[in-house]
């Protein structure tokens, strides 16, 4: 809680589990000094079929069309 007051963030009682390990959040799991990507989000990626063309890429990396 002294991390909290330090930054000023507030949160919703009825959602707060204060017993809790860890805590997923964005996409990510925050919890005993760590912070790591969901399981599900890496086998996601890991099981996606290899890219062979440029604009396979860009389009997963999210910029296909930045220009």
């Amino acid at each position: 809680m002294k991390i909290v007051e330090k930054h000023n963030l507030c949160f919703k009682q009825s959602k707060c589990d204060i017993d809790a390990e860890k805590i997923p959040i964005l996409g990510v799991v925050v919890g005993r000094g760590e912070v790591q990507t969901e399981n599900n989000k890496v086998k996601a990626v890991k099981q996606r079929k290899t890219s062979t063309k440029i604009k396979e890429v860009k389009g997963f990396l999210g910029i296909v069309n930045f220009y």
